[in-house]
């Protein structure tokens, strides 16, 4: 039975910039679906709540898809 092995990940300037714009991008757009709604529901939306709503969606952008789009790049090098 083959053993389960994680990729290595080389974390170079360039993989860690990828990361951190997939991570980004996808909380802006997560925080802009979150506060449409918000206006949508309640006619206005207050700046505090735009800037909580987008840091913690940044954040866990950068948290989470961030390594998955590290991880699918080096997929696709050890596939080649």
């Amino acid at each position: 039975m083959p053993a389960f092995t994680l990729p290595r990940l080389s974390l170079g300037q360039g993989a860690l910039l990828r990361a951190f714009a997939a991570g980004t991008i996808w909380g802006l757009a997560v925080s802009a679906a979150l506060l449409a709604l918000s206006f949508y529901q309640c006619g206005s939306i207050c700046l505090g709540q735009i800037v909580d709503t987008t840091a913690l969606s940044v954040l866990t952008g950068m948290l989470t898809i961030g390594p998955l789009a590290l991880l699918q790049r080096e997929a696709q090098k050890t596939a080649q």
